[in-house]
């Protein structure tokens, strides 16, 4: 519980800063809070070294003010800093201490960024709810068309949305739930119909209730038939990225599908004694931070391609190269 006349802020991560200009070794990045940009005289965080996001996990306690600036720094071994960018958190402003949610960052000139803030605020004994991160959608086709779906079933264990064609069912779902949108990126864990007479696959569910669940084949199998009705629970997807120093010619260190389709390489397991195991082994105190197997690979050094153009990146890395990898997950429960 905050004390009396304060709000407790809690700063979970930053995802999307800007990548270093140099791949010189041994940077930290950690946020620090004032009143003006680049102020650390209310609260300074630890430093994670050679992140790219950072995961922080801290709670500080301030007196509500007009505003606070959260600067993330980035500092190198001999401690020279640099401003990276910053977010406002508005104090003052209604509702600011029952926050839950993210804060756009800006370059210390006041230019926007791809980068968010992820933080939350409270005044009194609980922090608001996170938000939702399972969605449910009933679609309706009675003329049985084509749901415009366009998934990649690599992963054993849940659908990857890899496209939604224009105009078709779910694109319309879509223009109606601008909020909840089944999009690129989204995974579909489990799918039902009630609709017997479209002929679905049953995996796990009763006669007349074609249902699957945690097999994409399955779930893939029921899309397919286009049923006038279809139950669809899906997640958004959240992305992170590692920075990896190749140690053999060609091999980051995980093992993916010999034959993969679309715009991804799911990460079928990570190989011992790898460039992915030691960035693991470094960050094994934050598992946003740790590659594992279901997560997919959708940049190489910030590029994106079909799986052949992935593939010829990832091949063509030089031993002691820097390999910036950027993954896709379905979220992990947030702090």
């Amino acid at each position: 519980m905050a004390e009396a006349g304060t709000v407790s802020v809690f700063v979970k991560k930053a995802q999307g800063l800007p990548p270093p200009e140099s791949p010189e070794t041994d940077l930290f990045l950690f946020f620090g809070v004032g009143q003006e940009i680049g102020g650390q005289e209310l609260f300074t965080s630890q430093q994670k070294r050679n992140v790219l996001d950072p995961v922080w996990n801290e709670e500080f306690q301030v007196t509500p003010s007009t505003s606070l600036k959260l600067s993330i720094l980035q500092a190198d071994a001999t401690g020279s800093t640099d401003i990276i960018a910053y977010a406002t958190l508005d104090l003052a402003a209604a509702g600011a201490d029952a926050f839950n949610g993210e804060l756009p960052l800006e370059t210390s000139d006041g230019k926007p960024t791809d980068g968010v803030l992820f933080l939350k605020s409270k005044s009194g004994d609980d922090y608001p709810d996170d938000p939702v991160s399972d969605f449910s959608v009933t679609l309706d086709n009675a003329k049985m068309k084509a749901l415009g779906l366009e998934l990649d079933s690599s992963d054993p264990a849940k659908l990857f949305v890899t496209g939604v064609k224009k105009g078709a069912i779910v694109d319309q779902y879509n223009e109606a739930n601008p909020e909840n949108k089944l999009e690129v990126g989204c995974f579909i864990t489990s799918v039902s119909t009630p609709d017997v007479a479209s002929g679905g696959c049953c995996s796990g569910g009763g006669k007349g209730s074609p249902t699957a669940e945690g097999d994409s084949k399955a779930m893939e199998k029921i899309i397919k038939k286009n049923p006038k009705q279809l139950d669809l629970v899906y997640k958004r997807g959240t992305q992170f990225r590692v920075a990896l120093t190749v140690t053999k010619k060609g091999d980051v260190g995980v093992e993916v599908p010999k034959r993969p389709t679309g715009t991804s390489l799911v990460v079928n397991a990570v190989k011992p004694n790898g460039p992915v195991e030691a960035w693991n082994t470094e960050n094994a105190d934050n598992p946003d931070q740790i590659v594992v197997a279901g997560d997919r690979i959708v940049e190489v050094d910030g590029k994106v391609g079909k799986v052949a153009d992935l593939q010829k990146r990832l091949k063509g890395a030089d031993t002691s190269a820097r390999v910036v990898l950027t993954l896709a997950r379905v979220p992990l429960k947030v702090v």
